[in-house]
This record gives structure tokens, C-alpha cells and sequence, in this order.
């Protein structure tokens, strides 16, 4: 392990489930706390890509993003949207650092800000620049609560007000959307485009309009989540077991994603995210 890297470091790691009326549209509530010595480095987190779409909520010190493929390092700004990841970015924050990440249901975040997605493919937005002056009194009120709770709730009572305001509703692509975001392996784009009610060529537009990316992209991402979740929560597995139990041919297929998503083979992005915050929160439990 490099020299100075913050193995004691304070670390507070939750997810919670939205409240009942939140759960159509919002996923999961994730909070994340890191303190780390004077002179301590927290680890980078590897994140490999992924559908998730997020409002993210940097209540304290800032996120580096390093594009592990070009090279080019960006500065978040302190909340942001961000729409479907199809490469690997490694992740570093300052070492006094907070953040809390709406993350919304598939589909769901193109109705909540009403633009179109393509641009947010591979990228942290301000939101700011989208949500306007809204947010910035969010980000206020959030930086202002004196507890967990207090925190959740403002947060849950801002993302309810704008549902309501923009009356989001449901459509049969939405229901295929999260059938293939569920069993990515398991649809034709006949069969996803028949459950949607659309054409092929229709499905695949709304596909990038609303998810940043087209159909077969959006499957693959998905299934090689799984097969990486898979591992993650089943250590005892062996490769060939989770690349078959998550619909790949052989091992051969899954080690081919990993290095188009990840930038890495499945062992070797597994060691780069061991020491990531959030993952040694998960261990010390």
C-alpha cells in the first residue's frame, strides 16, 4: 500500500430507503463522511461504469475525477448531476469530506430536470446550471442540519416538491427500461421495443434521449454491474461462476467488459477499489 494512505481514517457509510412516496422515482439515499489525519492521503475510488443516476450533494471539501483512459482531471462543483458512466474514473477527495447522493430510479432523471441526457454521459453537470438558484438554497439547508435526520428530510422534502411540481408520470418505456435494467441479459430489442410500445428505431432514440446511451450499451453497463456486484457480495464465487451465473458465454466475455468499463482485468479492479472509503466502511462492519 503507498505511503501515507488513510487506513484509520473516521468513516461514516449509510444507505437508506426513500421515504414510501419517493420510492417510484428515487432509488436510494447514500451519505458518505470521511475524516482523515493531517497528512494522510484518502484513497481514490475506483469507479468502474455504471447506469446510476445521481444528484450528488458535496456538503463538505471537494471530488478530483481522474479519466483513467485520457488521462484529463476535472474539479466537481459542489452539486452535480450525473447521468450514465460508460468508462472508468478514479475518484479524490480532500481529506475532510462529505457527500450526500440521491440516486434516482432508471429513467427517472431526464424527467426531473426536463433536458434531455446525451451530455451528461461521462460527466458531473453543475446543477446549478440546470436546477438554478433552487438548489444552491438546498445545498444551504443541507450544510445547516444539525443531524442525520434533519439532513434526509430537507433533502426528501425538496426532491417530493419538484415531483409534484412537474407532475412525473410513468409510460410502458419506463416499465421495459427497468425490466432491462433488472435482467439485461434476458431482452430482445423486439421484445423490449414491443413491451415499450415503440418501434426499434423509436426505442433506441428515447434510449439515448433518456438514459445518455443506446440500448445495447445500457445492457451491457448493466450486466457488467451485476456480475461485479455479484462478486463484491459473494467473495467465494469463482469468476467463471459469476460470469455465467450473470448471462456471459465464458470467463473469456466477462474479462472483455471489465477492460472496456472498468480499464482493468475483474481481479485487478477489485484490489483498486479494497481501499476506496466506502468500501472499508463496508468491511468494518
Amino acid at each position: 500500500m503507498p505511503a501515507g494512505l488513510a487506513v484509520d481514517m473516521d468513516i461514516y457509510y449509510h444507505t437508506w430507503p426513500p421515504s414510501a412516496h419517493l420510492q417510484p422515482f428515487i432509488r436510494e439515499l447514500l451519505l458518505l463522511d470521511v475524516t482523515a489525519a493531517p497528512g494522510e492521503v484518502v484513497p481514490a475510488k475506483a469507479m468502474a461504469a455504471n447506469t446510476e443516476q445521481c444528484l450528488v450533494f458535496y456538503l463538505h471539501g471537494q471530488v478530483t475525477a481522474l479519466h483513467s483512459e485520457s488521462g484529463t482531471t476535472t474539479v466537481y462543483a459542489p452539486t452535480v448531476l450525473n447521468g450514465t458512466q460508460s468508462a472508468r474514473f478514479d475518484f479524490y477527495s480532500s481529506s475532510r469530506f462529505r457527500m450526500l447522493s440521491v440516486q434516482f430510479q432508471p429513467g427517472v432523471l431526464t424527467k426531473f430536470v426536463r433536458v434531455p441526457l446525451p451530455e451528461f454521459t461521462n460527466a458531473r453537470i453543475d446543477a446549478e446550471a440546470v436546477l438554478a438558484a433552487d438548489i444552491r438554497r438546498v445545498q444551504e439547508q443541507l450544510l445547516e442540519a444539525p443531524t442525520d435526520t434533519i439532513l434526509l428530510e430537507r433533502v426528501e422534502a425538496y426532491l417530493w416538491q419538484r415531483i409534484q411540481h412537474l407532475r412525473i408520470s410513468f409510460e410502458p418505456f419506463d416499465r421495459a427500461l427497468l425490466a432491462l435494467a433488472t435482467h439485461p441479459q434476458g431482452y430482445s430489442l423486439d421484445q423490449l421495443a414491443h413491451e415499450a410500445c415503440l418501434s426499434v428505431s423509436q426505442l433506441e432514440r428515447r434510449f439515448v434521449q433518456q438514459l445518455g446511451v443506446g440500448p445495447k450499451l445500457y445492457a451491457r453497463i448493466s450486466r457488467f454491474s451485476q456480475a461485479h456486484a455479484l462478486k463484491q457480495a459473494r467473495p467465494e464465487l469463482d469468476w467463471l461462476h459469476v460470469a455465467l451465473a450473470c448471462g456471459y458465454y465464458d470467463y473469456q466475455h466477462l474479462v472483455k467488459d471489465f477492460r472496456q468499463f472498468a480499464h482493468a482485468t475483474p481481479p485487478a479492479l477489485l484490489l483498486a477499489q479494497a481501499q476506496a472509503p466506502d468500501r472499508l466502511a463496508r468491511n468494518r462492519r
